[in-house]
């Protein structure tokens, strides 16, 4: 067990500690409970029945109800209050992974597999949150009544309590053998969905590429060796459990026939009256009942085991984002590199770079694919930190800078646009705390995306499909823009626009900025000429180098 894993997650308990200690003390009140109806039971049998005192006999079987019922409500009530407390527990859990999937650099998501990061989040928090729910609600409350049936036993007849305990050597060795076994089939059957899990998801991502290159049936193939691995996987770990859950009950089922033996032998030789039986053996059947509560919820309690060690795993990852600064201004479009050097691993990509874009200016960057155009705009928008020298933005330090603040105040279109399943209205407003729609509108005929938009059926609630699938390259370009545009950026970097919209289109685009009276800044990086002739400087990436006057 991962005791720094566990100390890590019992911290997302501490403002319901009280509440944990109310249903411990509702448990303890369960156990009370029973204690009357195994005396009850024994009155019966040694009283009410010799004397035909029948009226009494339905009393006491109403009395016994009552106080079932109380032990329903009661273990009722204990299950609402710890489903509470787990569910808190665990969303405060995926709040904290979430937020450290967002503080984790760019560098990071490069290498990660994000398929990986799905299951974990998704998965390994589900079989915590099952295996809290077992612990909390059934294992420490069956516990704590198997500790005060215990008592009442040992007050009845110390000595079948000895009997009946005499079967323990056998759980425990049993739990230990097979415990290990599922223990190792569990890591197996949890290692192997998430490969499942990522096999599914992409089947799903690359279904026009599989269809392109006519791949169905290799897919088909390595995707149904996935499955067929976790028939047999998930087959083993089910074949164990149902064995050691079986097991437990022949443990069970010996246990009362010896009971019995001993038992009926104390009766006969008067050493025990009828009652005295009945009520120990009513008592056993309830810890008996308890007792396979805990072991049964030992299987998820192993499965929460490894899924808290990989979930703290995760959280423990040190790729934190490239700058921490506090301050935030207001941007009014002016971005300096001076003398940056950037490297990606062991290649060098930019060397030396100075570079100044003021408030309005456009600036075309070009150069080779390769040369390190996008890496500028990365270093621009803070997704990593310079080898050496430094940026600013109105001449503050980025190091000084909350650089979510400012990325708010800069609009961005990457070459291949992310445009996810949902309607053009939430694609265009993604990331606008309140839009408005002649806002929405206003950026949309400036990314000159309204008249397509506006031809549309439904128009700006046109559903997009999964990628913007159901819109050609130039569509979605011109979306993008738009969202970019909508939070009126100081800054708008345009990378590679020509990807996906001719050269008139970016012109046009060009035009309508201009007008602005409260044009941005516009960093444009292509490879386009006619494109770039738009601008009022244009730079050449180069060996690394910047090359004015291109």
């Amino acid at each position: 067990m991962n005791v720094s894993a566990w100390r890590y997650y019992i911290q997302f308990y501490k403002d319901s500690y009280h509440l944990l200690l109310l249903s411990i003390v509702a448990s303890i009140g369960q156990s009370v409970l029973l204690f009357p109806i195994a005396l009850l039971v024994r009155y019966v049998f040694d009283v009410i029945i010799p004397t035909s005192n029948y009226s009494r006999l339905v009393l006491i079987g109403v009395a016994i109800l009552g106080l079932y019922l109380t032990n329903m409500g009661l273990a009722l009530w204990t299950r609402y209050i710890v489903l509470k407390i787990t569910k808190v527990a665990i969303q405060r859990l995926r709040v904290e992974i979430l937020k450290k999937f967002y503080a984790f650099s760019r560098s990071y998501y490069s290498q990660a597999d994000r398929s990986q990061l799905h299951t974990s989040i998704v998965e390994d928090t589900r079989r915590l949150d099952v295996m809290s729910n077992a612990v909390v609600a059934q294992v420490i409350p069956a516990l704590l009544i198997c500790a005060a049936l215990s008592a009442v036993l040992i007050a009845f007849n110390w000595f079948l309590f000895l009997v009946s305990a005499s079967i323990a050597p056998l759980i425990y060795l049993s739990t230990i053998t097979l415990g290990k076994r599922v223990k190792h089939w569990t890591k197996a059957y949890q290692q192997n969905f998430q490969m499942f899990s990522k096999g599914m998801l992409f089947v799903l991502q690359t279904m026009e590429l599989t269809r392109i290159q006519a791949a169905e049936d290799y897919e088909m193939g390595r995707q149904g060796k996935l499955l067929n691995d976790d028939r047999l996987i998930s087959s083993k770990m089910s074949f164990l459990i149902t064995t050691y859950s079986l097991l437990q009950s022949l443990i069970s089922a010996f246990s009362g026939v010896l009971l019995l033996i001993v038992g009926g032998i104390a009766v006969g030789t008067g050493d025990m009256t009828l009652g005295e039986i009945l009520s120990f053996y009513v008592a056993v059947a309830l810890m008996k009942n308890y007792l396979n509560t805990m072991l049964q919820a030992l299987p998820q309690i192993i499965e929460g085991n490894e899924s808290v060690t990989t979930l703290y795993n995760l959280i423990q990852l040190n790729y934190k984002s490239p700058y921490s600064g506090t301050k935030e201004i207001i941007f009014q479009g002016n971005i300096t590199l001076e003398n940056v050097t950037f490297r990606y691993g062991e290649k060098l990509i930019l060397e030396n770079i100075t570079l100044s874009i003021k408030p309005k200016e456009t600036i075309a960057l070009v150069g080779a694919n390769g040369a390190g155009k996008s890496t500028i705009a990365y270093l621009i928008l803070g997704f990593y930190q310079p080898l050496k020298g430094q940026l600013y933005a109105d001449e503050h330090p980025f190091s000084t800078l909350d650089i979510a603040h400012l990325r708010r105040q800069i609009g961005v279109v990457m070459q291949e646009p992310v445009i996810f399943a949902g309607t053009i209205f939430e694609n265009i407003t993604y990331g606008s705390t309140v839009p408005c729609w002649e806002k929405v509108v206003e950026a949309a005929k400036l990314a000159t995306a309204h008249d397509f938009i506006d031809r549309l059926p439904d128009g700006y609630d046109t559903f997009v499909g999964e990628g913007g699938m159901l819109l050609s390259g130039g569509q979605r370009q011109r979306i993008a823009i738009a969202r970019a545009l909508l939070r009126q950026p100081k800054l708008l970097i345009l990378d590679e626009p020509t990807n996906h919209l001719d050269s008139a289109s970016v012109y046009a685009l060009m035009e309508n900025l201009k007008k602005l009276a409260d044009a941005p800044a516009i960093l444009i990086i292509s490879h386009n000429m006619e494109v770039v002739r738009e601008a009022e400087y244009v730079l050449a990436l180069k060996d690394g180098c910047l090359v004015p006057n291109y």
